[in-house]
């Protein structure tokens, strides 16, 4: 019989400790500083060193501000873990960098293009700081519903070595490619094909970690799933089925462009019980 549990409660959360509080404020004031010194000068036209002396003033006391208020509120890093709106905290700075440029283009100001182009720069640090934060939610998150007593196995694998290595093979061939054309073409004469490297060198690094062992825990609220720093917690209702082979325990998803969790079953210390503890909670493919 498959068990079903829904995404569970958060039960007298915690305050955010001060450096998940700092991150937040951080990376709202990367975003909100930039446009509010924009607006200012827009209205009040400044120099370029006023206008930098404005955007650290801004951006520091949005952040102190924002620290302060965001650790107040009990339980917000958990409830944005457990949200799938978490995502789209590394895309609104894009959106960001977009309003900027709109903004420097059809602004005709004194330093507004400068505010816009300085704008655009924190934005671009917005995406790394709206990853880390999506990232730190959701491991904080799994740490306040994993109940340590109920996990019933905990292995730590990668793909299937088959297919991993072929992975790896093909990243690595696309990343070395992709480099030697990005940053050697202008050198041997290939600097008209440098945006073809660009295409092939960001997947190529990216596909390099695909496959790698992963640490993973079966507890009743659903698996979860992590790394050296970054833990999430998948609910069962994130999963349709699974299945298990000579060569690998494949876990499902229920979205069916989302690919599936593969273990190598060499790398599981005990495959057996994994299977008993899967057949409580999910249907065989």
């Amino acid at each position: 019989m498959h068990e079903t549990v829904h995404q569970p409660a958060l039960q007298s959360p915690d305050r955010p400790d001060t450096v998940f509080s700092l991150v937040a404020a951080l990376y709202v004031a990367l975003l909100v500083s930039p446009a509010v010194v924009f607006a200012a000068s827009v209205t009040y036209p400044l120099g370029a060193g006023a206008l930098y002396i404005a955007l650290l003033a801004v951006l520091t006391a949005i952040t102190a501000a924002g620290t302060v208020a965001v650790g107040r509120v009990r339980g917000v890093a958990e409830r944005l873990g457990a949200s799938r709106v978490a995502r789209g905290l590394a895309v609104l700075p894009v959106l960001g960098m977009v309003g900027y440029g709109v903004a420097a283009a059809g602004v005709d100001a004194p330093g507004t293009d400068g505010v816009a182009a300085a704008g655009i720069v924190l934005s671009g640090v917005g995406i790394a700081t709206g990853m880390a934060l999506v990232a730190m939610s959701r491991t904080r998150y799994a740490k306040a519903v994993v109940d340590e007593d109920a996990v019933r196995a905990a292995w730590k694998a990668g793909w299937p070595q088959p297919l991993r290595t072929r992975v790896q093979v093909g990243a690595l061939t696309l990343y070395l490619a992709g480099a030697a054309l990005l940053f050697g073409g202008e050198f041997v004469g290939l600097g008209a094909y440098e945006w073809i490297g660009a295409l092939a060198f960001v997947p190529g690094g990216a596909g390099l970690g695909w496959g790698q062992p992963r640490s993973y825990r079966l507890a009743p609220a659903g698996i979860e799933r992590s790394n050296y720093v970054h833990r999430r917690l998948y609910g069962w209702e994130r999963f349709a089925s699974f299945s298990a082979s000579e060569d690998a325990v494949v876990l499902y998803r229920e979205s069916w462009w989302r690919p599936a969790f593969r273990c190598w079953r060499e790398e599981i210390d005990d495959p057996d019980a994994l299977i008993d503890a899967l057949d409580d909670h999910l249907p065989r493919a």
